[in-house]
């Protein structure tokens, strides 16, 4: 077998490619004089001659590496079988002795009882570090022969998990083209660990007591201070939540509580605080982009600051606030759905029709209603403008779910903006100005991308409540999930499923040569929203029919709501129950079940005894909740609970419409019908009060938070467990439940002084 090892600290720029991107990051730090842990890489070569001796007896990785393993990542069954047995062949078999006494005595060369084994990989074009991590760990491991051995197959084999097969398949990327090479670096007990980000404008450090791994897991709030790039000032820091933290005994991971003493004081003295600026500082002067990196401090006789891994991340802009124009210049103005500023031309549509409209891509389509079948195309839009609806109508949600600036209620719109006319469109005001040809080039605009840098302004404190996010397509995930929330609060199934089906009407997708397919993209789909919010939960909401009634070409039931359908036509809504379970297989207990609309306890049932029979409640972890949208419910909850409900989401949006009869579309009665009415407050604190007597958790996913975010305090105040947004509204929202947190426990405060 091949003995080729690279150290860190001698590697040449033209070995690059045979020790991956991460091993070589750190190779060129450490030779620039930061505080870099040495090791060394093993050649990808080595696990390449490793398997092509076990293909000579092993007819599963016969051909492995010349050519990819034969399987069907789709056939979920098949998946987890080679995905299994590959890695116990990997595991079973014994490394060539001599490369082994190599290995051995490389890592001797260390002088540490502990080792760290992690995958360094030459990644194709286009993919980034950040979008594989988690996705082949690292192996901690004892620096002795037998157990070095164990590590190192361990560290193979995590390249033939089934969530690994599953991932490079979905990017068209064969697992023999990847080169993996396995750096080994010491690894000590730290007194302190955490990460760095560093972004155009600030740089925020987390920190926690002993190893990274509590933080990395997410289990514990971590200590957070912020400095502005170039000035080494400290603009603000806040005590973390920590409750446990990590530490090695015996060459193994062990978690342990911290004290009481620790988890009231900052991981971070004002020496190491200082020293770990200054080191921070000289790497973001170095670079032309930002960066990502993990590090820790060293429990040695001598402590050190050490750079673990570093990842560079490149800044994403776009427009998002609009330049100050005169009031005069506004053409017409209309109701801000989403936010984001849009400089084209317009196209009108004039009609609303069932067959998709053409339109120029990355103009301002203006129309007088939005048919949800129409998204697959609007991405294309730059902007949109629509004459009815209020800011919960769809055109309202698909444009915020896309990220595309929109108004709505912009009445006579289409007879006012003449096609082809240069505009300004401004989704936060709700104005739309015109422009003359050129102007654009002398606007400034605000580049910077909310999304991008949230963190820096509204992570100054903890929250107790939960903040979640709502999210419908693939194309939102890169963004969404690097948001401060603790989970996936509604994965809407209907605009995903509008982007998996647009060629064809729903109801031929029902048809038996189709249903496999159809539920096979389903499980592409969900499956990576579960693994990218891994180990946060994901809540899908399964499919509400009317989404699709526009379409004159879907069957009559299609007009149904909710859960009745499911009794009616089931045969969708088991397709959706076989990729949830599809997904559990691949290893992903993340994913949970909201059903829509539901109107009747015997439609629950229903339902959960599907769920059942399909064996989703298997899963210590899964859970099955409802919609609470529809008025009944206040009635019923009792009843829901009994039968097994473990969780209620308020869908304020329908939930305003039914209980006030008004319509999300009609935009001159939201002043008077909204979800600031006194008998829609009233049925919000009756739910969320009745969910917590009952035991079960209450989430609230519609508009009204972040319409209405001086309602937060209230929603806090009566118990509201969760509150679910959409990207855009993340930062706001988790200022207002600061806010409205921190006012609720001065005034408790207040309450018992007065009382003392």
């Amino acid at each position: 077998m091949k003995q080729s090892f690279y150290w860190l600290d001698t590697l040449l720029p033209s070995q690059s490619f045979l020790v991956g991107r991460k091993a070589f990051a750190l190779s060129k730090l450490i030779k620039s004089g930061y505080p870099i842990l040495n090791g060394f890489a093993i050649d990808p070569a080595a696990m390449k001659q490793f398997l092509e001796i076990i293909g000579n007896s092993a007819p599963l990785l016969a051909d492995f590496p010349h050519s990819s393993l034969h399987l069907d990542v789709k056939n979920h069954q098949e998946l987890q079988s080679v995905a299994q047995k590959s890695r116990q062949l990997i595991n079973a078999a014994s490394l060539d002795r001599d490369f082994v006494s190599a290995l051995l005595d490389e890592a001797e060369r260390l002088n540490v009882p502990t080792l760290i084994l992690r995958a360094s990989l030459q990644l194709p074009e286009g993919i980034s570090e950040q979008k594989i991590t988690g996705l082949l760990p690292g192996t901690i491991c004892s620096c002795n022969r037998s157990d070095l051995e164990k590590g190192l197959k361990q560290a193979w084999s995590q390249l033939f998990s089934a969530k690994s097969l599953f991932f490079w398949n979905q990017l068209g990327i064969g697992i023999e083209r990847l080169n993996l090479a396995i750096l080994v670096q010491p690894i000590h007990n730290a007194i302190a660990s955490g990460t760095v980000e560093i972004n155009r404008n600030a740089i925020q450090i987390q920190s926690s007591w002993g190893l990274g791994h509590s933080l990395l897991k997410g289990e514990i709030l971590p200590d957070f201070y912020q400095f502005r790039r170039g000035a080494q000032i400290l603009d603000n820091k806040h005590l973390g939540t920590k409750m446990r933290a990590y530490c090695l005994q015996g060459g193994n991971l062990s978690p342990y509580l911290l004290t009481e003493s620790e988890q009231e004081r900052y991981s971070l003295n004002e020496v190491d605080l200082k020293n770990a600026i200054e080191i921070v500082e000289n790497l973001a002067s170095d670079l032309q982009d930002t960066g990502f990196f993990e590090w820790t401090i060293t429990d040695t006789p001598e402590p050190k600051f050490y750079i673990i891994q570093f990842l560079r991340t490149p800044i994403i802009t776009s427009p998002s606030r609009a330049p100050s124009m005169k009031k005069d210049r506004v053409l017409l103005k209309g109701l801000a759905a989403s936010p984001g500023v849009a400089i084209a031309t317009v196209s009108i549509v004039s009609e609303v029709s069932e067959s998709l409209p053409y339109f120029a891509p990355n103009t301002i389509l203006v129309i007088a209603n939005i048919s949800p079948s129409w998204f697959p195309i609007l991405k294309q839009a730059a902007g949109i403008i629509a004459e009815v609806g209020g800011v919960t109508s769809h055109a309202a949600i698909i444009a915020r779910e896309l990220g595309i600036p929109a108004i709505v209620g912009a009445t006579n719109a289409t007879k006012l903006l003449p096609d082809g006319q240069l505009i300004l469109l401004d989704g936060n005001s709700g104005e739309i100005s015109p422009l003359i040809e050129g102007e654009q080039n002398n606007l400034s605009l605000d580049t910077d991308r909310h999304l991008a840098n949230v963190d820096a302004e509204v992570i100054n404190r903890p929250i107790a409540t939960k903040l979640w996010v709502n999210l419908s397509q693939l194309s939102s995930l890169p963004n969404a999930v690097n948001l401060p929330v603790d989970g996936l609060g509604l994965l809407r199934s209907e605009i995903m499923l509008l982007d998996l089906i647009s060629s064809e009407p729903l109801h031929s997708w029902l048809q038996p040569d189709k249903q496999v397919i159809l539920s096979e993209r389903l499980t592409e789909s969900l499956a990576q929203f579960a693994a990218a919010f891994a180990p946060r939960p994901v809540f899908y909401r399964s499919l509400d029919w009317h989404f699709f009634e526009s379409n004159r070409n879907q069957p009559k039931f299609n007009s149904e709501r909710g859960t009745y359908n499911y009794l009616i036509e089931p045969i969708l809504f088991e397709l959706e129950l076989k990729a949830i379970a599809a997904v559990q297989r691949l290893g992903y207990n993340n994913l949970n079940l909201i059903l829509p609309f539901v109107r009747s306890v015997e439609e629950f049932i229903f339902c959960r005894d599907r769920v059942a029979k399909i064996g989703l409640d298997r899963v210590e972890s899964f859970q099955l909740w409802i919609m609470a949208e529809v008025p009944s419910v206040f009635f019923l909850l009792s009843q829901y609970v009994e039968a097994g409900v473990k969780g209620i989401a308020i869908g304020t949006n329908d939930l305003t419409e039914l209980l006030l009869g008004t319509n999300r579309d009609r935009s001159e009665l939201r002043n008077k019908f909204n979800s600031r009415h006194p008998a829609m407050l009233k049925a919000l604190k009756e739910l969320i009060r009745s969910a917590k007597k009952m035991g079960i958790t209450c989430s609230i996913c519609g508009q009204a938070p972040v319409e209405y975010p001086q309602s937060i305090e209230q929603l806090i105040r009566w118990g509201i467990d969760s509150i679910s947004v959409e990207p855009q509204a993340v930062k706001t929202t988790y200022r207002a439940i600061a806010r409205a947190e921190q006012s609720l426990i001065l005034s408790a405060a207040r309450s018992q002084l007065c009382q003392d």
